[in-house]
């Protein structure tokens, strides 16, 4: 199947083949076609399967040759609402229709000044959507898409409240396409209030890593874990992101990875959303080739080339591994992911191994086990194998 078989206008496929694609992912497949028919929509798919086209390309689709406020994409984070824009814009670029952004941390006069420039689609936080609409900076009486992307990490972050409110004040006759990687009990709940009779979409299996990923998990000690991690990265010369679980930990890592030498800076929630904007941007160019991280990167931000993916801390549940492990091996391109496991983060190690090992059963594909064992090998009590403090870790 092509993008031109799928029935798209004219001026997004020029804007497709333009951009290089050739051939629709199996998310864009199935949703694509759908999308078109006029269907409400729940899909779940893998992080880094493209779910942003799967949504994007119908809904400019839609839009085509008519002005106004008709497409509303709802998102989690800035850093993301930054990023589906800028691949709209791509999309529509053989257009006249007109994408804009509504974030926290940007002063809302400036957002008030580009909808009265004109407004056909807008991406945004849920909060501050409510913001511009308690100052009747919106309308959305003519929307015609409503889009929920990212719909786990927005309620993991509260934000259900928000999204009801928007959804109630949204036109009866409209489409609701619901993205997500995972669908857990509450996001169920939201599918079930506003979309009970969409078309369901799966590809993969729920919370399933991309199957081009190797995983490797390394025993240490809590006290050697900065030694071993810039030994790695002193082999490394792709782009490496290493997530840690505190904010403060990710600005002191960055810092002293920095100064010993490595192009490392970090990103966390206590920076503003420009300083987040422009350690992004130095990440993407490759002018900071590691970035340390805590979990506000692990979801839905989508930089390409990331070939390594370190977890520093072990994160505190396996969903939260598969999101932050899914930042490689997107597309299809093979990816790379090291753990370092102290013995306080062996419970969590045991729950991700056994995790990717059903996956892999049922057909995952992923490797796991030991740090220090080959891929598909697994220690039957399922314990990282411990490193002498003198040998580097390796991935």
């Amino acid at each position: 199947m092509s993008f031109t078989s799928l029935g798209l206008h004219k001026p997004v496929l020029d804007a497709i083949r333009d951009a290089g694609y050739e051939t629709p992912t199996e998310i864009q497949r199935q949703a694509i076609p759908l999308a078109l028919r006029g269907d409400d929509l729940i899909a779940l798919a893998e992080t880094g399967s493209g779910k942003t086209a799967a949504f994007g390309l119908p809904l400019l689709h839609h839009m085509v040759g008519e002005r106004g406020l008709r497409g509303l994409i709802l998102v989690p984070t800035r850093e993301l609402c930054v990023q589906v824009a800028e691949q709209l814009r791509i999309y529509a670029q053989g257009t006249d229709l007109a994408v804009c952004t509504a974030f926290g941390g940007i002063d809302l006069g400036i957002q008030e000044a580009a909808f009265r420039r004109g407004i056909d689609v807008l991406v945004a936080c849920p909060g501050r959507v409510i913001d511009h609409l308690e100052r009747r900076n919106l309308n959305l009486e003519q929307l015609e898409v409503v889009v929920l992307d990212e719909a786990d990490r927005m309620l993991d972050m509260g934000f259900l409240p928000q999204i009801r409110s928007i959804m109630v004040r949204c036109p009866r006759e409209r489409n609701t396409w619901l993205f997500s990687a995972t669908m857990p009990p509450e996001v169920e709940g939201l599918c079930t209030a506003f979309l009970p009779d969409a078309k369901r979409i799966q590809v993969g299996r729920r919370s399933q890593a991309a199957q081009t990923i190797e995983h490797r998990f390394v025993g240490v000690d809590e006290a050697d874990k900065e030694q071993l991690l810039t030994e790695l990265l002193r082999r490394e010369t792709g782009r490496v992101l290493v997530f840690v679980n505190k904010k403060t930990r990710a600005e002191r890592l960055g810092n002293r990875l920095g100064r010993a030498g490595l192009p490392a800076d970090s990103i966390h929630g206590d920076k503003g959303a420009e300083a987040r904007h422009v350690v992004l941007r130095a990440f993407d160019r490759g002018k900071a080739r590691i970035l340390v991280a805590t979990d506000v990167a692990a979801r839905g931000i989508d930089i390409g080339g990331v070939e390594l993916v370190v977890n520093y801390d072990m994160p505190l549940e396996v969903e939260d591994y598969i999101h932050r492990v899914g930042r490689t091996g997107r597309a299809g391109a093979e990816g790379r992911a090291v753990s370092l496991v102290a013995r306080a983060e062996r419970r969590v190690h045991r729950a991700v191994v056994t995790h990717l090992n059903g996956s892999a059963r049922a057909g995952g594909g992923e490797d796991s086990g030991d740090a220090d064992a080959a891929p598909r090998k697994e220690r039957s009590n399922g314990r990282p194998r411990r490193r002498s403090r003198k040998q580097p870790a390796t991935s």
